[in-house]
C-alpha cells in the first residue's frame, strides 16, 4: 500500500495560511510548527502542519493572543486531548470489571 504525503513549499505554505515568512519563522522557533526537515532549506511542510497553522491563526484571531501565548494554548489543548484519551481508555478498562 502506498501512502501519499502532501507537502507544501515555503511560499505555498505562507499563501495557504496567510502568514508572512517572518511570522512563520517565529512560530517555528516557538515550536508551534515544525518543518518536515528543519535542517534543510527551503523548508517544506505537510498537511498536519497546515492544519496546525490554521488552528494557530484562528486562535490568534479569536482570542487576540500573541504567538508565545498561542504556543502555550496549543500545548495545553494537546495535553487536554491526551488526558481525555487516557480517561476514555481507563473507563473502557474499568467497564470490564464494574457493571454499569
Amino acid at each position: 500500500m502506498t501512502t501519499l504525503i502532501v507537502t507544501f513549499g515555503l511560499d505555498e505554505f505562507c499563501r495557504s495560511t496567510n502568514l508572512s515568512r517572518d511570522v512563520l519563522v517565529e512560530i517555528v522557533e516557538l515550536g508551534i510548527l515544525e518543518p518536515r526537515e528543519p535542517d534543510v532549506e527551503p523548508w517544506s511542510f505537510d498537511e498536519t502542519a497546515l492544519i496546525l497553522a490554521r488552528r494557530a491563526v484562528r486562535l490568534k484571531q479569536d482570542f487576540e493572543l500573541d504567538w508565545p501565548g498561542i504556543a502555550l494554548a496549543i500545548r495545553l489543548l494537546d495535553e487536554l486531548e491526551q488526558v481525555k484519551r487516557e480517561n476514555r481508555r481507563l473507563r473502557q478498562r474499568l467497564e470490564r470489571f464494574t457493571p454499569l
